[in-house]
C-alpha cells in the first residue's frame, strides 16, 4: 500500500477539473484570474470535494483534461493540459512507500520553480521495463540514487507549498516506458519531461506513460 498511514481510510476517484468548475461557480466573488493557482485556495477546493463525497483522500487525473483547473498557468502557452500521471490527493507529510522492488535512479529538486516537480524521485521497477516518477515530495527524503528498495519500504513524504513546486498537497505519480526513459536520460533531455502534454498526442502519451494505478495500491 502506497500510504500505510491511510490504511482503512475512505478514498475515491475524483475528476478535479470538473470539480473545480463546480466549486468556482459557487463562489460569491468571481474574478478573471484563476484563484486555484494559489495552493492554499486549491487545497480548500480539494478539501471541499472530499467533504462532498465523504472521502479521506482521493485519486485521479490520468490522461484527463485540466484546462479549467490550471488555466492561466505555464501550461497555457502550449495548451499542454492533458495530465500524464495520476494525482493522489493526500495531506502533506503523508509517508510514501514503494509498492514493488525497485532501484532509485534519479533524485532531484527544482525548487523554487513554480509549477515544477519539487522534489522528484524516479524508481526503476525491478520486475518490469518501467520507471516510476514520484513528485511534489518533501525535500527530506530517506533514500539516495543507487538504493535498492523492497516492497512496502517508506522512501519519502508528500510535500507542501512552496517547496513541492508550489502546488496544493498531493503526490504526482507517473510511469515512463523503458524506451522513452532511455531516450531522455541518454540524451540528457530532462527538460522535455513534464507532467502534462498535448491533447493531440494522447495515443503517444498513453504508450509512453501508462496508467500508474496499474502499479500502485491504495488498499
Amino acid at each position: 500500500m502506497i500510504f500505510p498511514a491511510l490504511q482503512g481510510k475512505v478514498f475515491g476517484y475524483v475528476n478535479l477539473n470538473l470539480e473545480a468548475q463546480e466549486w468556482i461557480s459557487r463562489q460569491a466573488e468571481k474574478t478573471e484570474e484563476n484563484a486555484l493557482l494559489d495552493p492554499v485556495i486549491c487545497e480548500q477546493m480539494v478539501t471541499s470535494v472530499h467533504d462532498k463525497y465523504d472521502l479521506d483522500f482521493s485519486y485521479g487525473g490520468w490522461m484527463e483534461d485540466r484546462s479549467f483547473l490550471w488555466r492561466g498557468s505555464y501550461l497555457e502557452e502550449e495548451k499542454f493540459f492533458t495530465h500524464l500521471g495520476v494525482d493522489l490527493n493526500v495531506a502533506s507529510g503523508t509517508e510514501v512507500t514503494c509498492d514493488f522492488e525497485a532501484e532509485v535512479v534519479k533524485l532531484d529538486n527544482d525548487y523554487p520553480e513554480v509549477g515544477g516537480w519539487g522534489t522528484r524521485i524516479i524508481l526503476k521497477h525491478a520486475a518490469l521495463p518501467l520507471y516510476m516518477i514520484y513528485a511534489h515530495l518533501d525535500p527530506d527524503v530517506a533514500v539516495k540514487v543507487g538504493d535498492k528498495l523492497i516492497q512496502d519500504q517508506i522512501f519519502a513524504k508528500v510535500g507542501r507549498a512552496p517547496y513541492n513546486g508550489n502546488w496544493f498537497p498531493h503526490l504526482h505519480v507517473q510511469t515512463i516506458s523503458e524506451e522513452y526513459y532511455k531516450k531522455i536520460s541518454e540524451g540528457d533531455k530532462w527538460d522535455e519531461l513534464d507532467g502534462y502534454g498535448s491533447a493531440n498526442e494522447v495515443t503517444l502519451h498513453s504508450k509512453r506513460f501508462r496508467d500508474p494505478m496499474e502499479f500502485i495500491s491504495l488498499i
